[in-house]
C-alpha cells in the first residue's frame, strides 16, 4: 500500500511540473512581433543531425509572415518536375507558382522555434545515370529564428489603470463645492469697496506719463530719421555711380554688338553681290561660246554649198563643151 501511494504521489508530482512547461512551451510560439521575415533553414535527415541532399534542391532563406503567433513559411523548390508531393506535418503544401522549373510552395507552422517534420517523395528525371532513383524520404526543417524580434508586452500593464480612475471622480467632486462658495462670497464685497476710492487717482497718474512717452516718441523718430540720412547719402552716391558705370559699359557693349552685325550683313551682301557677277559672266562666256559656234557652222555651210555649187556649175561647163 505504501509503495503505491508513493507511486501515485510521483505521478501526480510529474504532471504537477509538466503542466507549467508545455504551458510555456505553448507560449513560446506566441512570443515573437508580427511581421514579415527572412529566416535561413536547415534541412536535416529524419534520424540524425546530418544534413540532408534535399538542401541542394531547397533555396535558403525562406519568408516567414508571422501573425498572431504562427508562421506561415514560403519556399522556393529547384527542379519541380522531381518533386512527386513535399508534405509538411502531415499536409500536402500549397502551390503558389511554378516557372521555369522552379516551384514556389507554401505552408503553416504553429510553432516556428521547433523542428517541423516533413515527408518528400523525388523522382529524378532527365539526367543520365538516375533515371531510375525513384525515393521516398523523411527530413526535418529547422529554421533560425534570432532576426525576429519579441512580441511587444504592453496589454497587461495597461489594465490596472483603468480601475484606478473611478476611484478619484467621486472623491473629488463633493470636496471642490462647497470650498468655492464660502470663500467667493466675501472675498467679492471686500475688493468692491477697495476699488471705489483709488480708481481717480490711478487715471489722473495714467494720463500724465503718455504725453510725455508720445512727445519723447516723436523726439526719438525724428532724431533717428536725421541719423539714418546722414550715413545714407554717401553710399547711396557710390552706389549710383558703379550702377552708371556698369550701365556705360554694358552699352557699349551692345553698341559694338550691334556694329559687328551690321559689318557682317554687309560682307554677306558684298558677296551675294559677288557670287551674282561671277554667274552673270559665265552666263555671258556661254553665250559668246554659242554664237561663235553657231557662226562657225554657219561657215562651213556656206563653204560646203560654193564647193557643191561649184562642183555642179563645173559639170554642166563640161557637158555643154563636149556637145
Amino acid at each position: 500500500m505504501k509503495k503505491k501511494t508513493l507511486f501515485s504521489m510521483v505521478i501526480a508530482l510529474l504532471l504537477a511540473l509538466s503542466i507549467p512547461i508545455t504551458g510555456q512551451m505553448h507560449a513560446a510560439g506566441t512570443t515573437y512581433a508580427d511581421g514579415d521575415y527572412t529566416l535561413p533553414f536547415s534541412v536535416l535527415k529524419a534520424n540524425s543531425n546530418e544534413e540532408s541532399a534535399t538542401v541542394d534542391y531547397m533555396v535558403s532563406p525562406a519568408k516567414v509572415k508571422m501573425q498572431n503567433g504562427k508562421a506561415t513559411v514560403t519556399v522556393t523548390l529547384n527542379n519541380s518536375s522531381w518533386w512527386q508531393y513535399f508534405k509538411v506535418q502531415g499536409k500536402d503544401v500549397q502551390v503558389v507558382s511554378e516557372a521555369n522549373d522552379k516551384r514556389i510552395v507554401k505552408f503553416d507552422v504553429e510553432d516556428i522555434s521547433q523542428t517541423v517534420n516533413a515527408k518528400i517523395h523525388i523522382i529524378v528525371t532527365g539526367i543520365p545515370g538516375l533515371e531510375g532513383y525513384d525515393n521516398k524520404y523523411d527530413i526535418r526543417l529547422v529554421f533560425n529564428t534570432s532576426s525576429i524580434p519579441p512580441a511587444p508586452v504592453e496589454k497587461p500593464v495597461t489594465q490596472p489603470a483603468k480601475e484606478t480612475k473611478p476611484e478619484t471622480k467621486p472623491e473629488t467632486k463633493p470636496e471642490a463645492k462647497p470650498e468655492v462658495k464660502n470663500e467667493v462670497k466675501p472675498v467679492q464685497k471686500s475688493t468692491e469697496q477697495k476699488t471705489e476710492k483709488p480708481v481717480e487717482k490711478k487715471e489722473v497718474s495714467k494720463n500724465e506719463p503718455t504725453v510725455n512717452k508720445t512727445e519723447t516718441a516723436n523726439k526719438t523718430e525724428t532724431e533717428k530719421d536725421k541719423k539714418s540720412e546722414k550715413p545714407l547719402t554717401k553710399e547711396d552716391e557710390v552706389d549710383s555711380e558703379e550702377s552708371d558705370d556698369v550701365l556705360k559699359d554694358e552699352e557699349d557693349e551692345l553698341l559694338t554688338v550691334e556694329e559687328e552685325l551690321e559689318e557682317s550683313a554687309d560682307e554677306l551682301k558684298e558677296a551675294s553681290i559677288e557670287e551674282t557677277a561671277q554667274e552673270e559672266a559665265v552666263a555671258d562666256e556661254v553665250v559668246v561660246e554659242k554664237d561663235s559656234s553657231n557662226k562657225s557652222l554657219f561657215i562651213v555651210l556656206v563653204v560646203i554649198f560654193a564647193v557643191v555649187a561649184g562642183g555642179i556649175a563645173f559639170a554642166v561647163m563640161k557637158k555643154r563643151a563636149r556637145k
